[in-house]
């Protein structure tokens, strides 16, 4: 069952091809058509920057042990384990087959990592694998402003692991693919910090903050979004004017309502299928009309509107909306009280 002695140093070669083709995918995507641009780049900027940096985490798994042939137990998978009788009446556990042709997965390579103690900020990576596998979908010409959040988000992983992991500069490992990261990780950090505080100044009711943080640009897929100017010339504000109030996309130039984006935001949070016996968990808020009054939680996020009775005064169920004329009571004791009422 013995496994091919790997080489490490090809995983490390493929690697940075793979990030420097990416980025290269990264500058034609952004570029217009009169300059040799073109969007359809985008797609496999994702895809060669995602699997560069995947075959990055491979190579440091591979060097952390010093036989090459260990190194390959840990990068390709190995044969299924299946149970065996022992010929005594009882089981033992045996591989079956050889090791397959195929490397780990992100799943796996996080087990490596673990197992080696080498330390990951993995919600991040698992959000980067979403946005790709998210882009897979897309025509790419539609996500040209996602690959640019997807490139900022991968910069400080990727210089943190050069620098932590592989002890190497980052500027000097990755070459020409590097000032092109950093120039453009700086330009969307600064103007992510210029949108928030443009926001701040926009009147967005304060519970409703978390939706508007998770907006993209209806066109483009960008994150990099600021409230139009002409809208707060005129005075008017997210909370009051959500039917009119607008954002504009730094990067695309895209303009549309903010308001119903954030509901968006909220509703998908709280999808459910009731084929599987799910039930709404926001519902219309009876005091702002807005589909933003989260059930459990009893309140509207957009008015701040709360209930007056939150259990009913006889069975301590839990009220709703739709109780709040009851007195008190849930519906069933209602109707008992009416019914009692009516008898006397």
């Amino acid at each position: 069952m013995a496994v091919p002695a790997l080489d490490a140093e090809k995983l490390k070669e493929n690697a940075l091809t793979s990030i420097r083709l990416g980025i290269e995918d990264f500058q034609r995507s952004r570029l217009a058509p009169e300059q040799n641009g073109d969007p359809a780049r985008a797609l496999s900027a994702i895809r060669n920057l995602f699997a560069g940096v995947l075959l990055l985490f491979k190579y440091k798994i591979a060097t952390s042990v010093d036989d090459p042939q260990d190194a390959a137990t840990l990068i390709f998978n190995p044969p299924e384990v299946l149970p065996q009788a022992d010929g005594n009446g009882g089981v033992e556990w045996q591989p079956v087959g050889k090791f397959k042709r195929t490397t780990i997965d992100v799943a796996t390579i996080k087990k490596r990592f673990e197992g080696f103690d080498i330390e990951m900020d993995w919600a991040t990576i698992e959000k980067l694998q979403e946005c790709r596998n998210h882009l897979e979908h897309l025509h790419p010409a539609n996500t040209l402003g996602e690959v640019a959040d997807f490139v900022a988000e991968l910069f400080p992983i990727l210089r943190d692991f050069v620098q932590t992991q592989i002890n190497e500069q980052p500027a000097e490992l990755l070459g020409a693919a590097w000032p092109i990261m950093l120039d453009h990780h700086t330009f969307f950090m600064d103007t992510r910090k210029e949108c928030v505080a443009a926001w701040n100044e926009a009147g967005v009711p304060d519970m409703m903050q978390p939706w508007l943080e998770k907006c993209q640009c209806e066109d483009c897929g960008s994150s990099l979004l600021r409230p139009h100017a002409d809208d707060i010339e005129e005075g008017m504000s997210v909370e009051g004017h959500d039917d009119a109030f607008r954002y504009l996309c730094v990067a695309c130039g895209h303009s549309d309502l903010i308001g119903p984006l954030m509901i968006k935001n909220l509703d998908d949070a709280y999808d459910y299928d009731p084929r599987d016996g799910g039930e709404p968990s926001v519902e219309t808020c009876n005091e702002c009309q807005r589909d933003t009054f989260v059930i459990g939680e009893q309140h509207c996020l957009w008015c701040g509107a709360e209930l007056d009775y939150t259990e009913c005064a006889v069975c301590e169920e839990a009220l709703r909306q739709d109780d709040q004329f009851n007195g008190g009571l849930c519906g069933y004791h209602h109707h008992v009280y009416e019914k009692a009422m009516r008898d006397d």
